[in-house]
Order: C-alpha cells, then sequence, then structure tokens
C-alpha cells in the first residue's frame, strides 16, 4: 500500500510540476496556454509516461524471472553433479 501512495506523490507532483513549468517556459516560444491547457498537455504526457515506465518494468521482469531460472537450473545443476561423485 504504501508504494502505491508513493506512486501517486510522485506521479501527482510531476503533474503539477510540469504544469507550472510548462506555463513558465511556453512564453519563450511565443505560446501563451492557459491554465488548464498546459494542465491538459501534462496529463498527455504524464499518461504516456506511466505507460512507458509499465512496458519497460514488464520487459525487465520478465528478463530478471528468466535470469533467476538460469540461475537456479545452474546451481542445481552443480549440486547434483557433486552428489553423482
Amino acid at each position: 500500500m504504501r508504494n502505491l501512495f508513493e506512486t501517486f506523490i510522485d506521479v501527482g507532483s510531476g503533474l503539477i510540476l510540469s504544469t507550472l513549468i510548462q506555463l513558465f517556459i511556453f512564453p519563450f516560444f511565443g505560446m501563451y496556454p492557459t491554465v488548464m491547457e498546459s494542465f491538459h498537455i501534462a496529463l498527455i504526457f504524464t499518461v504516456i509516461s506511466i505507460c512507458r515506465s509499465w512496458c519497460w518494468r514488464t520487459i525487465f521482469g520478465r528478463n530478471k524471472h528468466k535470469l533467476n531460472n538460469i540461475r537456479y537450473k545452474k546451481k542445481n545443476f552443480y549440486f547434483f553433479k557433486k552428489l553423482t561423485k
């Protein structure tokens, strides 16, 4: 439950921070979005970021399980080899 709370704090603070940064930076490029427009832009990037993070965690999680299985099999192989000597 704590991880879920930390994730909400992380994502929520990033959303607020990116909205404020856009309101400050965009005028330097001739763009003058409203607060709601900046919020919606930040929300789009936040959703994309969450999806990207989930994909990477899924990929690395699968590889981690494969690596653990290989280590486990290797360890058992050497264990049984010692038993048969």
